[in-house]
């Protein structure tokens, strides 16, 4: 049996999909992987994500030994670095994920995460100069009004902070409840 699945969703709901994925950080297959391992879990009376909420930082952690084959620590290392971290890191994304059914974002993935909200808060401070602009210029203001600007304002400035949350959420450790 193939390891490769193929399917055909019309213009409309690939677009969808890839605007979705892009948006989520996500490859399109990274994504329906994780739908389908979440919805073959589901039907099989998986188990339920854990709770999280971000420590102090400075929470003491705790040291487990792990005992592994050759061939399984070979593996780890391989994926690790194929995904830009560290065997230790991978592990502890791993044992995240399975624990909350959350995504755990590689290096490549949390720097463009990064880039993409840097990008946002200049948006959003090119936004901030256009509302002081059309408060100065009675015609701009016609165009535009300061609701307008204010509302895009606050969408990105919530989008920032979640994407911020999330990266936050990748890099520190969790306490688990």
């Amino acid at each position: 049996m193939s390891k490769i699945l193929s399917v055909h969703l019309g213009d409309d709901l690939k677009n969808r999909w890839v605007q979705f994925c892009r948006q989520s950080g996500l490859t399109p297959s990274a994504a329906i992987r994780q739908v389908i391992v979440k919805l073959t879990n589901t039907a099989a009376g998986g188990m339920k994500p854990v709770s999280t909420q971000l420590p102090e930082p400075d929470q003491a952690r705790v040291r487990i030994e792990l005992r592994l084959s050759t061939s399984e620590l070979s593996a780890i290392k391989a994926t690790a670095e194929f995904e830009g971290v560290s065997p230790n890191q991978w592990i502890i994304n791993l044992i995240r994920a399975w624990l909350t059914h959350q995504p755990q974002f590689g290096m490549v993935e949390l720097r463009a995460l990064g880039e993409s909200n840097s990008r946002l808060l200049a948006i959003g401070r090119n936004l901030n100069q256009i509302a002081r602009q059309a408060n100065f210029d009675r015609r701009a203001a016609d165009r535009l009004t300061k609701e307008h600007i204010d509302a895009v304002h606050q969408v990105i400035a919530s989008h920032t902070k979640e994407v911020t949350m999330v990266m936050r959420a990748n890099l520190d450790r969790w306490v688990l409840k």
